[in-house]
């Protein structure tokens, strides 16, 4: 079975770790990790915060933040919506494909992520960041695929505005699903108030290890971007030559989102997929989106024949 449903980078770092070899004190085993992350992400170690993964971090944040409204610019990671209503919180889903200036309540938390799931598309914030900052709300901006990008973070903007937090989830980009490191980017004061309420040391440390290494593959970044962005246009180009699709989203990621042509009878077509050992994500789940929808993410160019061979029979 080929999985176009994964999220997962296809493309993986160029390192090799013997885990026999790594120290097992936990005792500041986060000190050359931080120091990468900083290098990264041009901001200092003090502006940092790891997490034992991306759910753990969201709902950490969420609680930690403890206010009554939150406000999800969905379609978005469902962990989020999830995550509000089992704090308690009162949760409003924003459909940013219809109304993205939909207002929102003073001193709520909005959550934005950028680029957006599940279609990949970078947004200018600006405009979105003045109207937050009038409602003297907490911004959550979400930037676990923005690795695939070269545009404008968030992150530079994290000392102008003090209730301004970035979170990224590791293991997409880095392409290990079973990689539990998620961290959260704000100024040094902010930081330095969540870490009072987190344990000093809650990592693996053969996690550590595999996120170390991989910040270490100086080439990834350049590779890795460059081969998903070719095979991306390959399996857009695909899909049009099939007349069957109304529009395909600009992403600036790994990730496509297809809508589909009315008349297209999209159960029959994602049971055609099926029989030929094919997966791809159903969208019916997601807020906001329905079976016209298909969510494909990118995979290798002989992943992406068996894919054709599939479209063309259509």
């Amino acid at each position: 079975m080929i999985d176009f449903s994964c999220s997962t980078n296809f493309i993986k770092p160029n390192i090799v770790i013997d885990y026999n070899e790594v120290n097992t004190l936990k005792e500041n085993c986060y000190k050359k990790l931080l120091s990468l992350i900083a290098k990264r992400y041009n901001l200092s170690k003090s502006k940092i915060e790891l997490y034992n993964g991306y759910s753990s971090a969201i709902y950490s944040f969420l609680k930690y933040i403890n206010l009554k409204h939150c406000f999800i610019y969905s379609p978005s990671e469902y962990e989020y919506k999830k995550a509000a209503l089992n704090l308690d919180y009162e949760v409003k889903l924003i459909n940013r494909f219809e109304n993205i200036y939909y207002p929102i309540k003073e001193n709520s938390v909005v959550i934005f992520m950028n680029p957006s799931f599940l279609d990949g598309t970078y947004y200018e914030l600006e405009k979105l960041f003045e109207y937050w900052i009038s409602k003297d709300a907490t911004i959550l901006i979400d930037e676990t695929y923005f690795d695939y990008c070269h545009l404008k973070s968030a992150i530079s903007s994290i000392d102008e505005y003090k209730k301004l937090y970035i979170i990224k989830d590791f293991s997409k980009y880095f392409s290990n699903e079973l990689l539990d490191i998620a961290s959260i980017f704000s100024n040094e004061q902010s930081i330095n108030q969540i870490r009072k309420s987190e344990p000093s040391n809650k990592i693996s440390v053969y996690n550590v290890k595999y996120l170390e290494e991989s910040l270490k593959d100086d080439k990834f970044k350049n590779i890795s971007n460059s081969i998903n962005i070719k095979n991306r246009i390959d399996i857009e180009n695909s899909f049009f030559a099939t007349g069957i699709v109304d529009i395909i989203y600009q992403s600036n990621t790994n990730s496509l989102l297809i809508k589909l042509k009315e008349n297209i009878d999209t159960n029959r077509l994602k049971e055609n997929f099926i029989k030929n050992d094919i997966k791809i994500e159903s969208c019916e789940i997601y807020d906001f989106l329905d079976k016209k929808y298909l969510n494909i993410y990118v995979k290798s160019k002989d992943n992406i024949q068996e894919l054709k061979k599939v479209l063309d029979a259509i």
